[in-house]
């Protein structure tokens, strides 16, 4: 199946304008592709008071940032991992919960997973750019991520515990 997707950053008419810094982080992520932009959207503006069609693709760009900070352990390293897009079924449901925007016609679980791919190139390309780890990469976007910590249990026997006796 083939289908072209556009996504283009612009400030909807009648809508506040955008504080200028942050319009400029946006025009700048967006004019390097859609994956910059939403990668710009999902992990560097958490927490920005934005427009609620900002604030659905930053959704969409969180997700997969969360997604990669909760990689598992027996996957490779974030930084050479591919993170695997979301089912069809949850990406039909987000293109469903899209709110009235130019386009919104057009959005489909196809055209979300070509977006998904293209996020997950721009984060690898920017990683390799910034010469820094995924955990430095995303605190400097913003202190708000972290990879999530790893927790091992050791299981140890109570010889003196009858409700759970060693064999």
């Amino acid at each position: 199946m083939s289908f072209f997707t556009h996504l283009e950053c612009s400030v909807p008419c009648g809508a506040p304008a955008l504080d200028p810094q942050l319009a400029r982080r946006l025009r700048d992520a967006f004019t390097r592709g859609p994956g910059h932009g939403l990668l710009q959207l999902g992990a560097g503006e958490a927490g920005v008071t934005i427009p609620p069609t900002f604030s659905w693709w930053r959704e969409f760009g969180a997700h997969y940032v969360t997604a990669l900070c909760t990689l598992p352990e027996s996957v490779a390293s974030p930084e050479k991992a591919s993170v695997p897009p979301p089912t069809s079924a949850e990406l039909d449901s987000l293109a469903l919960s899209a709110p009235p925007m130019t386009g919104a016609e057009y959005l489909t679980a196809d055209v979300l997973q070509s977006l998904w791919q293209e996020l997950d190139a721009a984060f690898h390309l920017e990683l390799a750019e910034s010469k820094s780890g995924v955990q430095d990469f995303l605190k400097r976007r913003n202190p708000a991520w972290n990879l999530v910590g790893r927790v091992h249990f050791n299981l140890a026997e109570n010889r003196k515990d009858e409700e759970a006796p060693h064999p």
